[in-house]
């Protein structure tokens, strides 16, 4: 595919948030990409997997982990090689304006191709299953996380603004698979003795 036809959206999106970057920026696009991050989404498998357990949260944790493995195989072993767009501070390198936002928000290096963004990807992949699945009274939160998330990407300009867009269309896409795939688990755990299991009264019982 040809990213060129991109090029001027890209680069008037790099330009607006290199004229907002601050050290007090660097730090809050930081924080929120960790939630992007393997360090945390895999372990968000783990949490799903013990969601699961509780019949509370049972929904929830099933969507969640069918979410991460859907979105990891549709963006690392079909989208990245496919596309194959390296990453902007590699596209751009000859570029003094960019290369001087890049550095100044912490010169990352990611290993991987750019399209699409891993980060916003397992972001909002997660937050879909949960708004899906949790009370709405908060469950409104993970979106709006996952959005701060794809931002700090192009902030930290280690991600075209097209790659967070692409993430986040893959990352919702996920999301909803892990929901519907839920469902279906949910029809053939409600037909056996699983369905009335809950760790939570054997917490209580203890």
């Amino acid at each position: 595919m040809d990213f060129s036809v991109f090029y001027d959206f890209d680069y008037s999106v790099f330009s607006f948030f290199g004229s907002i970057q601050s050290t007090v920026m660097n730090y809050i696009a930081n924080f929120f990409t960790f939630f992007g991050d393997e360090l945390f989404v895999i372990p968000m498998v783990v949490v799903g997997i013990t969601l699961i357990f509780f019949k509370k949260t049972r929904k929830a944790g099933i969507a969640l982990v069918f979410a991460i493995i859907a979105g990891t195989l549709i963006t690392n072993v079909v989208a990245k090689p496919l596309f194959d767009r390296a990453r902007p501070y590699i596209t751009l390198a000859a570029d003094e304006a960019y290369m001087a936002w890049y550095n100044f928000a912490g010169a990352l290096t990611e290993s991987d191709k750019s399209f699409p963004s891993g980060h916003t990807t397992g972001a909002f992949e997660i937050a879909t299953a949960l708004f899906l699945t949790l009370n709405k009274k908060y469950s409104w939160v993970f979106p709006v996380i996952a959005l701060c998330t794809g931002l700090s990407r192009i902030y930290l300009m280690v991600h075209f603004p097209t790659d967070v867009i692409g993430g986040f269309v893959v990352g919702v896409i996920s999301g909803i698979i892990g929901y519907f795939i839920m469902r279906g688990i949910m029809k053939l755990i409600e037909k056996s003795k699983f369905n009335e299991f809950d760790l939570a009264k054997k917490f209580k019982k203890a």
